[in-house]
């Protein structure tokens, strides 16, 4: 006999997150691919030809700064974030629920200070051009706002997880 199914299973936003954190994950798994070709590439140009491509660097800077605003966001919604989990694992299941809402709640905190304050650093320079690329930075610096918005999206979704979620009984 099975016990009741994951909250997951159950609710239509679970449902979504677990849906956007794997597109995220593919997302990032195929930016970490054209950096290790970007880089690669860069390598045997640089070293076999002595020669580059004008802004590989730089294109290999910015979208790792995407991987990065991403990955945190995904991160949340695996459940490794911020997080000691020696500490964690030794406490009482209720205690450790507790904790991991309370760290859930600060963490969206967090990410909406940085999301409010991204976007007031990216209104005033965001409209500088890139000297090689001839991009705008604000194209870039939109990464951290974008990861914050998914952070603080999957703080709440596993916010709604935790609290569907039911703790077993204590047994005496």
């Amino acid at each position: 006999m099975s016990g009741p199914a994951p909250a997951y299973q159950v609710h239509p936003v679970l449902r979504a997150e677990k849906l956007l954190m794997h597109l995220l994950t593919w997302l990032l798994t195929a930016l970490f691919g054209l950096i290790f070709v970007l880089v690669v590439i860069l390598v045997i140009m640089r070293y076999g030809f002595n020669t580059t491509i004008i802004g590989g660097s730089e294109a290999t800077v910015m979208l790792f700064i995407y991987t990065t605003a991403l990955g945190a966001a995904v991160d949340i919604a695996r459940g490794k974030h911020i997080r000691i989990d020696a500490l964690i694992d030794s406490l009482p299941l209720r205690v450790k629920s507790w904790l991991e809402g309370i760290n859930l709640i600060l963490i969206g905190i967090l990410h909406a200070l940085l999301l409010y304050y991204s976007t007031q650093w990216i209104s005033v320079v965001g409209n500088s051009e890139d000297p090689v690329l001839h991009i705008a930075e604000g194209l870039i610096e939109v990464a951290i706002p974008i990861g914050c918005a998914f952070a603080i999206l999957f703080c709440i979704t596993r916010l709604i997880a935790l609290i569907m979620t039911p703790l077993p009984k204590p047994t005496n």
